[in-house]
């Protein structure tokens, strides 16, 4: 079975980064767009679990108020620098 690594993720407080944190925002223009994201948001890399990929985890929510498709969004290129350094910093 496949497994894959999510990290929390939260549109609080994103003007405030610590350790192991990264913000993805629309100041990032086109990686925005292919994050997938709607409002800024920042990602704890120290705050990571891994999953099943299956429907258990990954299925449309009841209700679903933005479609019956899941939404998977990409990390653009531009931000793995970001992303590494936070990654980094987590690992202390």
């Amino acid at each position: 079975m496949l497994h894959v690594t999510v990290a929390y993720g939260t549109s609080r407080r994103t003007a405030q980064l610590y350790s192991g944190e990264f913000l993805i925002d629309p100041a990032d223009g086109v990686a925005f767009v292919l994050s997938g994201l709607s409002v800024p948001t920042k990602f704890d890399l120290r705050k990571t679990r891994h999953l099943p990929y299956d429907e258990a985890w990954f299925r449309v929510p009841p209700n679903a108020p933005f479609g019956q498709t899941p939404k998977l969004g990409l990390l653009h290129p531009s931000l793995v620098r970001r992303a590494k350094a936070a990654y980094n910093a987590a690992r202390k």
